[in-house]
């Protein structure tokens, strides 16, 4: 018993320590570059894509939401009757 939980205490340090270097690469490759890609976000409603936020590509832990405090998530659209591109909110 005492083997599982230090076992799945590295376990979990290691996914913790890996999702933090992730995060901080992807927000480095937003930073150094200075600039970031915004994309309208869309949902749908009845046959078609209508707009409801901007959002961007770069991953991040926030997926893109109708408005800035939450709501139906959005997505980029590929033409007028498809909208399923995940997207991600903007950071502050």
């Amino acid at each position: 018993m005492k083997n599982v939980k230090l076992f799945l205490s590295a376990a979990l340090f290691i996914v913790a320590a890996a999702g933090a270097f992730a995060t901080t690469a992807s927000k480095k490759a937003v930073t150094k570059s200075g600039v970031l890609s915004t994309f309208p976000g869309y949902i749908k409603q009845g046959p078609n894509c209508v707009l409801k936020n901007n959002c961007t590509d770069v991953p991040n832990a926030v997926l893109c939401t109708e408005t800035q405090t939450g709501g139906a998530q959005v997505f980029g659209i590929t033409d007028a009757t498809h909208c399923a591109v995940q997207l991600w909110r903007l950071p502050n």
